[in-house]
């Protein structure tokens, strides 16, 4: 196996889990504490817990005795990109949103993002024309549902930053054409959506990577 990418609700990989808290490292529970929200923390839960779903059925060893660390490379504080101790080869990505979280794991890099729908209002125009190009911006303004159009093509560049591959400081530099199917080769990456009411996310891999969706014990517990 190359890759695994879960996406599910946050409640259903609460649920799964057990106690998904006591998977996580003293760092994390810390930063997760911190957080104001209880909606928030279970959010921050559910994605470390589940990506350590990922890893451990990508390397078939046990949730409980794998480590995930995470680091920005420039300060001390646990933050940044996540990576899994003892294992240099092996690339991690978490996401989460409002009542959503995503996760990846794959012998090399990978980057899985998500994003809620919520059904709202159309894009915010100066974040469309920061996060896009022209050529997207044209399409998107002829797209049918250009609210969910645009948050699909936001979490695209999310998984390419999350790969280095785009910058989060200047997204609208990298072209992701509005039109085609998923998978889509891009950058050198394939990118894989995934879509369910209430969220988009996609994956960036070096492969296919189609994530599955998690339910209430459809994994069962973690070990």
């Amino acid at each position: 196996m190359a890759a695994v990418a879960l996406v599910g609700r946050t409640g259903d990989v609460l649920a799964g889990a057990g106690d998904a808290r006591g998977l996580l490292t003293r760092a994390e529970r810390d930063r997760a504490a911190a957080l104001r929200s209880a909606a928030d923390r279970d959010d921050f839960v559910a994605a470390h817990a589940l990506v350590r779903l990922c890893a451990a059925e990508l390397l078939g060893l046990p949730a409980r005795s794998l480590t995930v660390v995470q680091s920005c490379g420039r300060c001390e504080r646990p933050h940044g990109r996540p990576a899994l101790a003892g294992f240099a080869d092996v690339g991690l990505s978490l996401a989460h949103t409002r009542g959503w979280v995503a996760a990846a794991a794959a012998h090399g890099p990978v980057g899985i993002d998500i994003e809620a729908d919520d059904g709202g209002d159309e894009p915010d125009p100066a974040l469309v024309e920061r996060a896009c190009g022209p050529g997207e911006r044209a399409e998107l303004r002829d797209a049918p549902d250009p609210r969910r159009t645009f948050l699909r093509q936001w979490v695209r560049k999310e998984s390419l930053v999350k790969v280095g591959a785009a910058s989060l400081d200047e997204p609208g530099r990298t072209d992701v054409p509005v039109r085609g199917g998923s998978p889509a080769r891009r950058c050198g990456w394939w990118l894989t959506d995934w879509w369910a009411p209430g969220a988009v996310a996609c994956v960036a891999a070096r492969e296919q990577v189609p994530p599955r969706t998690v339910s209430v014990g459809a994994h069962g517990p973690f070990r």
